[in-house]
Order: C-alpha cells, then sequence, then structure tokens
C-alpha cells in the first residue's frame, strides 16, 4: 500500500504475529517522527510500536476498517462519536505522560503566522484567511490544559483492529488540549453530498464537545485554524476553488455565534 511519503506492507513476524511495517520514502519519517513515541506511552486505544529505525517502523496491524470507511458506509453518527470516545481514552493517560522532543503548536502553526504573501485567494477569501490568523494568535497565546498530543486525530487515523478501534499516524505535538479533534472537522473526504454543511459542523462541535469534556466554541476555533494551515500548506495550489476555503468561511461564521 503507498501513502504520501511512505509505503505499508503486512508482514508476519515470529515475535508478534501480524504487523504493519512502514517504510518512509525519505530518509527521516519527517514530521511524524515524535508521534512514535506518543503512541508507544499510550496504554489503550492506540497501535502499539514495535520497533523503529530512522526511516521504518513495526507496529501493530490493525486489519479492520477505518472511521472514515465506516462514516462513508453512511454511519457518519457513530464514526464521530467512537472517534470522540477514543480521543477520551487517549487523553486519560497525557496529562501525566513526559515526552522530550514534542513540537510546540507555536511552531506547528508558524505557517500560518508568517504564510506567503502570494497565496492564490480573492480577496474576499484573503479577508477569510485574515480572520483565522488572527483567532489561531489568540488561541496560541491563551493555552490551557497544556500537555501531548496525538497531533492528527481523525477519522482515517484510526483504525479497527484485534483490541478494537486504535489510533496511529501520530505527529505528537504538545499543546492545549481542545486542539486534539481540531482536524476531524475536515474529515473524512469522500462522503456522500452534504458533508461541509454548516449544520454537520455544528452536530460535531456539540458532540465531540460533550464527550471530549471541552467548550464546543473552542473545539470549533482550533478547527478553523487547522483548516486555514492546511491550506496555508498548499500554498503552491490555486486555492480560489479550494472546497476547504467554504469550509473554513462555514466554520467561521459558526464558531462567532456559539
Amino acid at each position: 500500500m503507498e501513502v504520501p511519503r511512505a509505503r505499508i506492507w503486512q508482514v508476519e513476524t515470529l515475535r508478534y504475529g501480524p504487523a504493519a511495517l512502514k517504510l518512509y520514502t525519505s530518509e527521516n519519517m519527517g514530521n511524524e517522527a515524535m508521534g512514535f513515541p506518543f503512541l508507544a506511552a499510550i496504554k489503550g486505544p492506540a497501535a502499539k510500536v514495535y520497533q523503529t529505525t530512522p526511516n521504518a517502523v513495526l507496529m501493530e496491524w490493525l486489519g479492520g476498517p477505518s472511521l472514515g470507511d465506516i462514516a462513508r458506509s453512511g454511519e457518519e453518527g457513530p464514526a464521530d462519536r467512537t472517534l470522540a470516545e477514543v480521543a477520551v481514552e487517549i487523553h486519560r493517560q497525557t496529562r501525566e505522560l513526559e515526552i522530550h522532543g514534542l513540537l510546540p503548536l507555536s511552531h506547528w502553526f508558524q505557517a500560518l503566522r508568517s504564510p506567503p504573501s502570494d497565496l492564490n485567494l480573492s480577496s474576499q477569501q484573503k479577508d477569510v484567511m485574515h480572520l483565522a490568523q488572527g483567532l489561531a494568535e489568540e488561541l496560541l497565546t491563551s493555552q490551557v490544559d497544556i500537555r501531548p498530543l496525538h497531533g492528527d486525530l481523525h477519522h482515517e487515523n484510526v483504525r479497527e483492529g484485534a483490541r478494537g478501534y486504535c489510533a496511529f499516524d501520530a505527529k505528537g505535538l504538545l499543546g492545549e488540549r481542545s486542539y486534539e479533534l481540531a482536524n476531524a472537522f475536515r474529515h473524512p473526504h469522500g462522503l456522500k453530498p452534504g458533508h461541509g454543511k454548516i449544520e454537520l459542523i455544528a452536530q460535531r462541535a456539540q458532540l465531540w464537545g460533550r464527550i471530549f469534556d471541552v467548550s464546543p466554541k473552542r473545539l470549533l476555533q482550533w478547527g478553523c485554524a487547522k483548516s486555514a494551515l492546511s491550506l496555508v500548506w498548499r500554498n503552491h495550489l490555486d486555492l480560489r476553488q479550494d472546497p476547504e476555503m467554504d469550509l473554513l468561511e462555514q466554520m467561521l461564521v459558526l464558531q462567532s455565534r456559539l
């Protein structure tokens, strides 16, 4: 299986049984390098990490469907709920974790704090991006409950295995707990028409806020910030037709009403 920046094989090992071997196409793991110490420290719904090298990892095989697959089958509600429940179980431990080398959110958001001046956006879209930048800066300078984070916890990064649904492909960040589900508002891709409508965004904010025990408004604000960051990371593309610009604008409107 090929994924961005890596290839994955299912292998059979004498010690661990079925396992996943992920080989990165570069000489290092890039922004996933600190994700494996994070996963290894979690005792619960996270893929077990067996061995690592600078550009490869051997880890628990998760053979079942992802929560993205579940959502695309028409079960968006159960998938959203399970995602938040996995986040809760992971965060039962993160307050006490001490993992050296995690990337602070302030560094993670550096591209949004100093975006390229030539972003291909309409004037209205530049106003939207400016609002998102200001919101992100407010969040970064007022963080609370700072702790180790998976950093990329969304539907495609939670898959069913022998022990139930487990998270994988962590980034390993350090920051406010409410950030943990921020990227999930953008996922999963390929849902039936209607994904991205403000009603779905509102439902997710309320559901995840209640289960994860954080402010729905704060959670959605982090979602806005992450959506804007992802757009800036794609600065080499023509963003004027990017559907996530519409999603970002909807999220900004909704968070202002909560």
